[in-house]
């Protein structure tokens, strides 16, 4: 129909056409109908049925108007509804009967009619057709509305689980470019410094002129300096407890950082390890260290508590703060101003994840935040079960590729035979020399990674096994607790360029009986050898 056509019906200068069903076994009654509906202002195009199988036939035709006695030899208006209702046709359905109860006419407005009028009253017809029309014109303009708003929320909420998924991609990536960054640096440029430095040293113990002391002494100062920025860049880029040990660790490790911003931080876990895939520890991780964050920026509170649950299906870590508090009604809006893992973007975060973050607060009463990720706490080959202590059963199994029992070992010589174990040559070089500077030393082997650590000190036998932390195939502390584990009596020193707490207390754990910083080897691997050697048997071989 042309708008020119509806402002016509409006004004009441052309006919409305009307497709009209009429149910009705009365020609005359019929005919009056219609030449009502003429007199209303409509144009009908009409079938006249009186039976349930000439009806059924018609409902395949598109009336847009029902006109129905109530009652006719061998079918009624409330078996045509039902019909329709079972068809789930909306058609306007006015009964229009000679008499009806009102219990009656009440039943059927009940199951769909849009009115009823009595034939003795005709003239009404006009009008009540003209609102089932209208009435049903307002439910079609609904339904489409209420479709167009279904297919605009589908396509919203696509829209927002892709950009979900492209945050979680951006922010995974990221990661990756820091860890490898972290990784270069650690790998590269800290060693370089390392062995740098063992060499400075060596030229200071060579070199007499106090002028030239003094150059090299500002030189070793300046080294140690960019060492230990290096490290500080390390662990902003990747934490290490993270990449080595896992969420557990990591989580301590951040306590400890925290430090340095003025809040402590009581870490509660209640499980030996959390097995996370390692993308799934990052999001998690550093969603919990903005939380800690914005409990030093906005909490006006130096303590929080930091709680890891976990149940068979979830993992639960709680921030709780006792400061000022906030309206948390707000708070997971999108804020321009704040920071890339902002309250709104671990929301989304923990969303695209499959689980979910709540946040409580209230002015004055501190805050408790909690983020939610499903979990299966079952060993999983993750960095948690390659790194941590408590991972027992696996260490086991590869400590028991070592048959046989372990030899007696004899009394140690006025020589000590040492292992040396790091993934870099020039490191291992370093300390070499800086070992056969001492006649009591002699280098029997060196290894670039655990799995060859353990294959060498079982062949070998050494006296001391020098061991990194940060190894290839099979890490330092999983290496050192199976040489520690067969070979009791071996002396096993770790070294690392991170000095962090959980790693010192992760080695020493696995066995080792100390730990040197790579940063300070030249002056304390020595004694770190002397002083292990004499706690395990005083002999004066190595007084």
């Amino acid at each position: 129909m042309s708008t020119r056509d509806q402002l016509a019906y409006a004004e009441g200068r052309m006919a409305q056409p009307l497709r009209v069903l009429l149910l009705e076994d009365l020609d005359t009654d019929a005919e009056l109908m219609v030449r009502e509906l003429k007199r209303a202002g409509f144009d009908p195009v009409w079938d006249r049925v009186d039976t349930e199988e000439e009806f059924l036939k018609r409902l395949d035709r598109p009336y847009e108007l029902i006109l129905s006695d109530n009652t006719m030899p061998s079918f009624d208006a409330l078996g045509a509804l039902m019909h329709l209702q079972r068809r789930r046709l909306d058609i306007p359905f006015v009964i229009v009967s000679g008499s009806i109860g009102e219990e009656q006419a009440v039943a059927l407005l009940h199951h769909g009619a849009a009115d009823y009028i009595m034939k003795d009253r005709i003239d009404r017809l006009g009008s009540a057709v003209k609102q089932a029309l209208e009435r049903k014109r307002l439910r079609d303009d609904n339904r489409t509305a209420h479709a167009a708003l279904e297919t605009r929320t589908k396509e919203l909420m696509l829209s927002q689980e892709r950009l979900r998924a492209l945050a979680s991609d951006l922010t995974l990536t990221e990661q990756r470019e820091r860890r490898k960054l972290a990784s270069d640096l650690h790998d590269y440029l800290a060693q370089l410094l390392v062995v740098g430095r063992m060499k400075l040293r060596r030229a200071a113990a060579s070199t007499s002129e106090p002028s030239g002391s003094q150059l090299l002494q500002e030189l070793d100062n300046i080294l140690q300096d960019s060492l230990q920025y290096t490290r500080t860049l390390i662990a902003d880029l990747a934490p290490p407890s993270l990449q080595e040990f896992g969420l557990t660790h990591a989580l301590q490790w951040l306590s400890e950082n925290m430090r340095a911003h003025g809040l402590a931080v009581d870490v509660q876990v209640k499980a030996d390890r959390i097995n996370l895939p390692d993308d799934q520890a990052i999001l998690v991780f550093q969603s919990v260290r903005e939380l800690l964050l914005n409990v030093v920026k906005h909490g006006g509170t130096n303590r929080a508590v930091v709680a890891v649950e976990t149940t068979p299906t979830e993992l639960r870590i709680t921030v709780t703060d006792d400061g000022q508090g906030f309206d948390s009604a707000a708070v997971t809006a999108p804020d321009a101003a704040s920071s890339r893992f902002g309250l709104f973007s671990i929301h989304e975060r923990m969303s695209a994840m499959g689980g979910r973050f709540e946040i409580h607060s209230t002015p004055g009463r501190g805050t408790r935040a909690s983020i939610t990720v499903p979990y299966w706490p079952e060993p999983a080959a993750t960095p948690e079960s390659r790194g941590s202590r408590s991972d027992e059963p696996r260490r086991k199994q590869a400590a028991d590729s070592l048959t046989g029992p372990a030899p007696q070992h004899p009394r140690k010589p006025a020589i000590t035979r040492v292992l040396l174990v790091d993934d870099h040559v020039m490191v291992r070089h370093g300390i070499k020399t800086l070992l056969d500077g001492h006649e009591r030393f002699q280098v029997i082997g060196e290894a670039s990674d655990g799995k060859q650590a353990v294959e060498l000190t079982e062949r070998l036998q050494p006296d001391v096994v020098i061991m990194d932390v940060n190894l290839p195939v099979m890490d330092g502390v999983t290496a050192t607790s199976h040489i520690h584990e067969h070979f009791p009596q071996i002396v096993i020193v770790a070294l690392s360029v991170h000095d962090d707490h959980q790693i010192v207390k992760a080695m020493m754990s696995a066995g080792a009986a100390s730990f040197v910083s790579k940063g300070s080897v030249t002056e304390e691997l020595y004694e770190a050898i002397t002083r292990a050697l004499l706690d395990k048997d005083p002999l004066p071989s190595v007084s």
